[in-house]
């Protein structure tokens, strides 16, 4: 029982010195105690790393997504203001889009841009360059960064396939892809598998 006098707090004799020895022995953990917490840390950890990595691959593959139908938007907003100016060949500037500098092929699918009188409208790319060309401008402002040279970090590496615009995603190793055909306007997302 306590016993209580003003201020100071009277303890019994044995509850004194249960207190001392309780209180040497809570100096530290015990090897048993630091086994359960290093065990639980890598159950969670196991748990829940799997799950990180593959939010993180979705974060990738969304962003590809976008990019793949913001160029398929952006090919289609070409033509469409090239009917709309009652076009029907080739131009070497869309007049009304971005800085009315895109180049056109005879069925008003982007071929260039900013090439003024030497823009090539034929839609079988031949050049990693126009591929880029055609990127940054028809995606006008926040395009995602792109570059014909391995050694730049860019978000894509373009080069040509088959006559079209390939936009490889370098983001991640999953070989993840944007192809833009000129010919007929397609634009081809395609998320890796690797």
């Amino acid at each position: 029982m306590l016993k209580s006098t003003g201020k100071t707090v009277l303890l019994p004799a044995t509850l004194q010195g249960g207190l001392k020895n309780q209180a040497i022995a809570e100096q530290g953990f015990t090897l048993i105690e630091m086994v359960v917490v290093i065990a639980l840390i890598s159950i969670l950890a196991a748990v829940a790393l799997p799950r990180m990595l593959e939010t993180y691959d979705n974060a990738h593959e969304a962003a590809v997504y976008g990019a793949g139908g913001a160029m398929a938007s952006a090919v289609v907003l070409v033509r469409s203001q090239w009917v709309a100016n009652g076009s029907s060949l080739a131009v070497t500037g869309v007049a009304g889009f971005g800085n009315d500098d895109v180049a056109t092929s005879p069925d008003g699918w982007p071929t260039d841009v900013g090439q003024g009188a030497s823009s090539s409208s034929n839609p079988v790319m031949d050049s990693p360059e126009r591929c880029a060309r055609i990127w940054r401008g028809v995606l006008v402002a926040n395009a995602p960064s792109v570059s014909t040279s391995i050694t730049v970090g860019s978000d894509y590496l373009v080069d040509t396939a088959n006559g079209n615009c390939r936009y490889i995603y370098r983001r991640n190793d999953r070989g993840s892809n944007i192809i833009y055909d000129a010919r007929s306007g397609e634009v081809i997302t395609t998320i890796g598998n690797n």
